[in-house]
């Protein structure tokens, strides 16, 4: 608010731009000389997403030959097959409550939400029975490590005390996956039926093999597919719990919906669409408590951005959390299904981003 919609800043000597105006983001994101993030390239290697994976891989090249394993699993039949899995697992951690009550009585939610998550992932994308609390608790410590090293300068690197704690955590979850990985190859060289099990890593596995991949690639891939729904989905159904929780009338009006199209049997890909007041409900909450509210980027080229000169290198942070809060919503600063009561134009709400480098979990 003080220094405006787009402000000049310089993180790690770099210049950088913080945008919160949704013109600006609407170009940034549907032009390809943006896919690239920033981060430290020490940091990004210690954490293992140096040019590997999908998140944080600075390689255009290569980040655009590992995109479409993400996006097919992602969408198509892996989202219809997502909702069963995701339904049963839920109920199968709703009866098994016991694993994450303190001795007061109370439930951790947000641990309860990244065992569902993790569980869940693992079903559609490795499919290698594993040991969710303690995955759970490696992927907490490997995103504090991520946190911690992402824009750390140079010489942070050089003093190894203050960054080995983060490397161990770093690599006790790699060497857990990395297991479950090689349990996997085994699995794909013995299968009669490889048409079972054709499933995301699968399909990396076999790339690898045919050298379009490298080993290590394929086990950032998986690592990230992994961890990615344990941390940012499941905080965000936290925040949907905790806004329900505090807004009773929607809750009402939320549980009346899925009473009238569901009933008491479980949700199916079809009643999705029909559920609109749930739908606002989503919108509203994603809006509201985004989880992921700044999203990184690099320009690749020369550019001009609503009359303002680019260069080539320059970093840019979209603070999409703010500009959900400056423009177009009747009633931005409350949590209100009123702010989706109409139809809000695409460019005004970008709670996964778009174009060719927005959220491939977004659907």
């Amino acid at each position: 608010k003080m220094y405006g919609e787009f402000t000049r800043v310089w993180i790690g000597g770099e210049e950088t731009l913080i945008i919160s105006k949704s013109s600006s983001m609407f170009h940034i994101m549907k032009h390809s000389h943006y896919i690239s993030r920033f981060g430290s390239k020490l940091g990004l290697q210690c954490i293992g997403m140096h040019e590997n994976g999908v998140i944080f891989n600075n390689n255009p090249a290569l980040w655009k030959v590992i995109r479409p394993f993400f996006t097919k699993a992602l969408s198509g039949p892996g989202l219809v097959r997502m909702v069963a899995v995701c339904v049963n697992s839920t109920v199968i951690h709703l009866d098994k409550l016991e694993g994450v009550t303190n001795e007061l009585g109370y439930v951790n939610v947000l641990n309860l939400m990244r065992r569902v998550m993790l569980d869940t992932s693992n079903a559609l994308f490795l499919g290698i029975p594993l040991d969710e609390n303690a995955i759970v608790v490696k992927i907490q410590s490997y995103f504090d490590a991520w946190q911690a090293l992402l824009l750390k300068p140079d010489i942070f690197f050089k003093i190894s005390w203050l960054y080995k704690k983060y490397e161990k955590s770093v690599k006790d979850l790699k060497d857990a996956l990395e297991i479950l990985i090689e349990e996997k190859r085994h699995r794909l060289s013995t299968d009669d039926k490889l048409e079972d099990c054709m499933d995301f890593a699968s399909q990396l596995i076999f790339a690898q093999g045919r050298g379009d991949l490298t080993g290590e690639n394929v086990n950032q891939c998986i690592l990230e597919m992994l961890i990615a729904a344990p941390d940012t989905l499941s905080v965000t159904v936290y925040f949907m719990l905790l806004l329900i929780a505090e807004h009773p009338k929607v809750e009402e009006a939320v549980m009346n919906e899925i009473q009238t199209v569901i009933g008491e049997r479980d949700i199916e890909i079809d009643d999705v669409q029909k559920l609109k007041v749930v739908e606002s409900f989503i919108y509203e909450s994603l809006r509201y408590q985004p989880v992921v509210d700044l999203v990184m980027r690099k320009a690749l080229r020369d550019d001009v951005i609503d009359g303002y000169p680019v260069k080539r290198g320059t970093n840019i942070i979209l603070n999409i959390g703010r500009m959900h809060r400056l423009e177009f919503f009747p009633k931005p600063n409350e949590f209100t299904l009123e702010n989706f009561a109409n139809n809000v134009p695409h460019r005004y709400f970008q709670p996964f981003g778009f174009g060719p480098r927005g959220c491939a979990g977004k659907y």
